[in-house]
């Protein structure tokens, strides 16, 4: 394992006070998008998490796998540890007559959570980011002290060998003992294939439940009751990594403020601001994200 990115202070220090120590912690695949040009991007959660962390003026910190000799193209503030992996984790999207075909071309290393740097293990915000089940729900154990949010996209898929194989979507019932040591959990209502009664029992086991839903704003479960969270005006080109954009938003404003509403409000921003561009490049600052809250 190899870490970069500079020193690490311990992660006992109080968010935001020192914004570019590690106080938010993204678990998960760092992917490598394959693009019709033949030429690739990276992409994933972790991507999307840590960068919008950073944009928000708080350290972040990951742990993916790969090389940890290649650059990852994270932006200034974010930490990495490496696990090596001879590939990261590979997907390409196929346009077919009957729609859109997501494919798992490559698989990265899997990851525990003894691969953690000693100084990560009480970061105040942990993010699980699962994408191809390269660990389980029982990581979420490990952070007993941690605000922990879950974006559980890497439970709800499946293929079969040999790879590239197309993905396939499957229903996530997560044992509801492991689900008690989430503090958040965010997931579209696509990743249930719409079975809003699916989406709704994660919350007989979670205090909070965010179900996005694009355009249409979002539903933000407290304690099993249901609150609408509307969505802010924005001129969309390209949603890609938005729910993400959102989680990472909700779980750092949620430890500024512990109030569910506002810290999914200011999520809800967020995301709005983060669609109006390409990838990562239109994902706010703070600044820039109060603005757009009016």
């Amino acid at each position: 394992m190899q870490q970069a990115g500079g020193w690490v202070h311990p992660a006992s220090c109080l968010l935001i006070l020192y914004p570019m120590i590690p106080q938010y912690l993204v678990i998960g695949d760092l992917t490598r998008d394959l693009l019709p040009s033949g030429d690739s991007t990276p992409g994933g959660t972790v991507l999307y998490a840590a960068t919008t962390v950073a944009r928000l003026g708080v350290g972040a910190a990951v742990l993916t796998s790969g090389d940890p000799t290649q650059p990852l193209g994270m932006i200034g503030g974010v930490q990495a540890s490496i696990v090596p992996a001879p590939t990261r984790a590979t997907f390409e999207n196929r346009y077919t007559p009957e729609g859109r075909v997501q494919m798992l071309h490559a698989l990265g290393a899997r990851l525990h959570f003894a691969d953690l740097p000693l100084a990560w293990r009480a970061i105040p915000v942990v993010h699980l980011g699962p994408l191809t089940g390269e660990f389980g729900l029982d990581m979420a154990e490990y952070f007993p002290d941690s605000l922990v949010g879950v974006t559980p996209q890497g439970w709800m898929r499946a293929w079969d060998d040999p790879l590239p194989a197309p993905i396939r979507r499957v229903a996530w019932r997560p044992d509801p003992a492991q689900l008690r040591h989430v503090g958040v959990l965010v997931l579209s209502i696509e990743d249930v294939g719409g079975d809003e009664d699916l989406a709704a029992s994660y919350a007989r086991n979670c205090r909070l439940v965010a179900v996005t839903r694009g355009a249409r704003g979002s539903t933000l479960y407290i304690s099993g009751e249901p609150h609408q969270i509307d969505a802010f005006p924005a001129v969309e080109r390209d949603p890609t990594g938005a729910g993400d954009v959102f989680a990472a938003a909700l779980l750092l404003r949620l430890r500024e403020t512990d109030d569910p509403l506002a810290a999914a409000a200011f999520a809800s921003a967020v995301a709005a601001c983060a669609v109006e561009g390409p990838g990562t490049s239109a994902i706010p600052t703070r600044a820039e994200a109060l603005a757009r809250m009016g």
